[in-house]
């Protein structure tokens, strides 16, 4: 105990009597060094606060937009299903649509945020790519059995559309409470 008292006494007169440089040095690198891990710290949390602004941001300038134009595709995917067998080329056009707009629309979210999203897009490309199959076709055919079965052949069928166009709602559902949400957290 009493060397270490001793030993600080001696560097404190260096320091302060001697005034010998070296020491001076040595305690202005530990201290440059403490300051600068700590600015690199207080650095990274401006970035990050500043990320979350940038993003806040463009979803509030964006989800309006999305969100009109994914409802518009939903109205439309609706109107095209009343007459589901003379418009399968709208309704294919209309699909192409709401995949744009629910990609730009997952890349504006968390990605926690936008897992529903994630796979309305993957289950719509799958149907959107495959052939449409007529409204009349039955259910309970053999063949209906081995197309909806069978990846390889299976044709989008009228419900497949209608599973997609549900999707769309809650989608839209899920973006409004989001918007609601992050407004809320302003105030």
């Amino acid at each position: 105990m009493k060397e270490q008292t001793e030993e600080q006494i001696g560097i404190l007169t260096r320091l302060f009597i001697n005034w010998e440089l070296d020491t001076w040095a040595n305690v202005l690198e530990v201290i440059g060094f403490i300051i600068a891990v700590i600015a690199f710290i207080i650095g990274l949390i401006i970035k990050s606060e500043i990320k979350k602004l940038k993003t806040d941001i463009l979803f509030e300038k964006r989800i309006k937009k999305h969100i009109t134009n994914l409802s518009n595709s939903g109205s439309k995917l609706n109107s095209f299903l009343n007459d589901y067998n003379n418009n399968k080329s709208e309704i294919k056009t209309e699909l192409g649509i709401c995949i744009t707009e629910l990609q730009d629309l997952a890349t504006k979210i968390s990605y926690k945020e936008s897992l529903k999203t994630r796979r309305l897009i993957r289950f719509t490309k799958s149907r959107r790519n495959k052939k449409f199959a007529d409204e009349s076709e039955g259910d309970s055919t053999l063949k209906h059995f081995f197309t909806k079965h069978i990846h390889r052949i299976y044709e989008t069928n009228y419900d497949d559309i209608w599973i997609i166009y549900d999707g769309i709602l809650e989608v839209l559902r899920q973006m409004e409470n989001i918007k609601e949400n992050k407004n809320k957290g302003k105030i």
